[in-house]
């Protein structure tokens, strides 16, 4: 049995949208299926690529292919042969990294009666789907076999789009990057109680901006309280060192950079900060979690899920200024109980969360692909 993957990544290289697929599509070439990916060209191949493709996995490049494929791609008399004629996969998985995205490969599929899945991993109220695309959005959703959530809030944003409740949704998890056990130590709360922001650097979407604001409010100046971000930059590293410098806030605001160690990031840290505008399901918050440390959050994706509001992390309602500040103040009143609020969060996301989704997503992807074999 064959499965095609079909990324709609068009932004970069490569991604967080991308992850749970790449991962799924591994499992199954180990359990014995045949994988064949279809995805943007780009100057350079992503490593996960590589290491489908060198396990035997067909990668269709699109837009630009590699020499090598070009003569595999086109037929004798130079038209252009399609990916799924030649692969034939009997399923085919869609990633939609945002949820405007348009899945014209439905369109292919279902000419050829080849079923196929969608999995949107972000959604948002940024960007809206026009209504004179509206028919055409809805027989993509409609007749997929599944339609993949990571958090009911998204399916609730795509429905709202369509305006069309889909039967055929699911809420499925996303991979992690620390131990399900992961208990990294407690550090010191002296001489200062220090809160992470883990995200890529992007104001639009994970609100570092707004945190700035927060914190040069005359309270938080006075208070032991250290907010460190980390993550890549990813447009607005420059913004935000020099807002940090135009206010003088170097003593409550740190940028440290990337980091690969997750764990280790919540061995110097006791809380998690995610201002953001809008998630699909922010990971650093299951993985915070998941390390024993509250998470103070906005209320989007699927935090409201995960946890319980004033007892296992903070949620707030919105990200504002305003809202955010609510939120920071209601946990720094209870900065002395983190620690056993964390103890919360670390069981409170073991009993709502996959501790393998990938394995859990390969199995469920099996179930389509053999419906069309049978």
């Amino acid at each position: 049995m064959k499965f095609g993957f079909y990324s709609c990544m068009s932004g970069m290289p490569w991604g967080g949208s991308e992850v749970l697929w790449q991962r799924a599509a591994r499992r199954l070439q180990l359990d014995g299926y045949q994988v064949a990916v279809n995805f943007k060209w780009w100057p350079y191949k992503a490593p996960t690529l590589q290491h489908l493709e060198d396990h035997g996995a067909s990668l269709w490049l699109r837009e630009k292919p590699p020499r090598p494929l070009l003569k595999r791609m086109f037929s004798a008399n130079g038209s252009r042969k399609h990916w799924l004629d030649v692969e034939r996969p009997d399923a085919v998985l869609v990633t939609l990294g945002y949820h405007p995205d348009p899945v014209l490969i439905a369109d292919d599929c279902l000419a050829r009666g080849i079923p196929y899945a969608i999995n949107i991993q972000c959604a948002s109220n940024f960007f809206f789907i026009h209504g004179d695309r509206l028919e055409q959005y809805r027989q993509w959703y409609c007749r997929a076999e599944k339609v993949y959530f990571v958090s009911e809030e998204n399916q609730l944003k795509l429905e709202n789009n369509i305006a069309m409740k889909l039967e055929n949704a699911q809420i499925i998890a996303n991979p992690f990057n620390v131990s399900f056990d992961a208990n990294p130590p407690w550090p010191s709360t002296e001489p200062e109680f220090r809160i992470a922001l883990v995200g890529r650097v992007h104001f639009q979407s994970k609100g570092q901006d707004i945190i700035v604001d927060v914190m040069r409010q005359p309270k938080w100046r006075r208070r032991s309280l250290k907010v460190v971000f980390y993550g890549h930059d990813q447009g607005n590293k420059r913004q935000l060192l020099e807002l940090i410098k135009m206010h003088g806030l170097e003593q409550q605001l740190e940028f440290s950079g990337f980091s690969e160690n997750v764990e280790a990031i919540w061995a110097d840290n006791h809380a998690l900060l995610l201002p953001s505008r809008y998630e699909g399901a922010p990971l650093v918050v299951i993985e915070a979690m998941l390390c024993n440390r509250i998470a103070i959050t906005t209320d989007i994706g699927r935090n409201r899920e995960l946890m319980d509001d004033n007892e296992s992390g903070f949620v707030a309602l919105g990200a504002s200024v305003d809202l955010l500040d609510e939120a920071l103040e209601r946990a720094w009143q209870k900065r002395h109980q983190w620690r056993e609020m964390g103890q919360l969060a670390g069981q409170h996301i073991r009993e709502r969360y996959s501790d393998d989704p990938v394995r859990d997503f390969a199995e469920d992807l099996k179930m389509i692909g053999s419906e069309k074999v049978e």
